[in-house]
């Protein structure tokens, strides 16, 4: 499965593809090396103008990770203008939510499908991501 002996594998064998929007340079890079260890392949994207203007191009994820701290504008904004790009009509959208951010009530409201409180730990975030991806995704173990 691509090399992969643990993580996240769609069911047609390839590997998820992830955009990670936003967030702090740390708080980026800890999520997109752990997408990595997940088997998945990250884009990383600082704003979600960058985000907009690629699937404004075409391009598709199976999965985004939006940082609620995004410097360029309100994150429900975001989402909402990500949902109108999606061709699929079907990509995932988990927030990334600091610890005063909003309520998780509002964030299920704004159509994320899962929401990750940082600090998080790579098991919840894992589980999230599995929940989010439902059955278009498989999880592989370590044999």
């Amino acid at each position: 499965m691509n090399g992969a002996p643990f993580g996240l594998v769609m069911v047609d064998g390839r590997r998820p593809r992830v955009a990670v929007v936003g967030g702090s340079g740390a708080s980026a890079l800890v999520a997109a090396r752990l997408i990595e260890v997940f088997g998945c392949t990250p884009e990383e994207t600082a704003t979600a103008g960058a985000a907009l203007a690629l699937l404004r191009c075409g391009r598709t994820f199976d999965l985004i990770l939006c940082d609620l701290a995004i410097p360029d504008m309100d994150a429900i904004v975001a989402v909402q203008l990500m949902r109108l790009l999606d061709r699929r009509h079907a990509m995932p959208i988990i927030a990334l939510v600091g610890e005063t951010e909003v309520s998780d009530g509002r964030v299920r409201a704004a159509g994320f499908a899962a929401s990750v409180r940082k600090p998080y730990s790579p098991r919840e975030l894992l589980a999230a991501m599995k929940g989010a991806l439902g059955r278009s995704a498989i999880l592989h173990h370590a044999s």
